[in-house]
């Protein structure tokens, strides 16, 4: 049986989980009389709490946006991922500059119950987090934050761990970082039976499971790990790659050129030279002319073609707007 105030923090966890519950619902929940229920949503109302109640046969009690921000109750899964959330925002550049993602962190780390504390320390030591690689209009994959945070953990105590995916089949590695790249998490680890480091998607892991054997320290890939695994996500986006020169300086030009994607190289004052990959080159001859600047074609000759056809599309595009008019 619950006590009253138990029973009050589960009331309200559930009305913040969905938005409208039965008094029914509610009282099989938590094992009680409606009538039971009913007092409790009077003692969450008296105490601030906007919950509201919707008469008929339909009805039922949901909570509404109030004058001020009420407590709030989060589940394991939940708190995780707010603090990677906050942990991302407040080292952000577009971050709030007066600290309040960084003081929201503290807040929410300082009462943490003992049995979370844990998992949360593994998520803020072992995970680094960059936009870089983000691919615009890509979903991020479903993952469990409870997978998540069993990898950031033998990251931080560095034991060995057994992983399967599909390309690989069973692995031994020694886990050293987690990297979230853009929408994507990657486990990098040391490739115990392969004797080389590896960059492997988190949410493609189909199991994860952490000895009691230590992992053996070895000199990280690359002192920026972030980096390392920005270069290994353009490695896979890039399965065609082009070159050309743009009439605009390079300062102007670096903004538009996710690192994942391709490099600037200034060509003088007011010129740059692109080297960029894309999964296909219409991709690449798209993206360029976003630019808004005269392009030369270098290299290769697939990527002139591609021009060729948006040239003879738009074209055609201007044709039927005239004869319509």
């Amino acid at each position: 049986m619950w006590d009253t105030s138990g029973r009050l923090l589960r009331v309200l966890e559930l009305l913040q989980q969905r938005h409208e519950w039965s008094a029914t619902e509610l009282a099989e929940r938590l094992d009680v009389s409606t009538r039971t229920i009913r007092r409790d949503v009077d003692r969450l109302r008296a105490i601030g709490y906007p919950v509201e109640a919707k008469l008929g046969v339909d009805g039922g009690y949901h909570l509404e946006p109030g004058a001020t921000l009420p407590p709030l109750m989060f589940d394991a899964d939940e708190a995780v991922a707010t603090v990677l959330a906050l942990q991302a925002f407040s080292s952000s550049p577009i971050g709030p500059a007066d600290g309040s993602a960084l003081r929201a962190l503290v807040k929410l780390v300082r009462v943490m119950p003992r049995r979370l504390r844990g998992r949360i320390d593994a998520v803020v030591s072992g995970v680094r987090q960059t936009d870089v690689g983000t691919i615009r209009g890509q979903d991020a994959p479903l993952m469990s934050m409870e997978a998540l945070v069993d990898v950031a953990a033998a990251c931080r105590d560095r034991r060995r761990a057994t992983a399967v995916n599909a390309t690989d089949g069973e692995l031994l590695i020694d886990p050293l970082s987690v990297v979230r790249a853009g929408q994507r998490w990657f486990l990098v680890a040391w490739d115990v039976v392969a004797g080389e480091w590896r960059t492997l998607r988190v949410d493609h892991l189909t199991s994860f499971e952490a000895t009691d054997r230590p992992a053996m320290p070895r000199e990280p890939p690359s002192a920026d790990l972030e980096s390392y695994v920005v270069q290994h996500l353009g490695r896979q986006i890039q399965q065609v790659r082009a070159t050309v020169r743009v009439e605009a300086p390079a300062e102007r030009v670096v903004p538009w050129i996710d690192p994942a994607f391709g490099t600037v190289e200034p060509a003088g004052a007011q010129a740059c030279v692109v080297r960029c990959g894309a999964d296909t080159y219409a991709a690449i001859a798209r993206w360029i002319l976003l630019l808004d600047a005269e392009v030369t074609v270098v290299e290769p000759a697939e990527l002139a073609a591609e021009y060729a056809t948006i040239a003879e599309r738009a074209a055609d595009i201007a044709r039927r707007y005239r004869s319509a008019g």
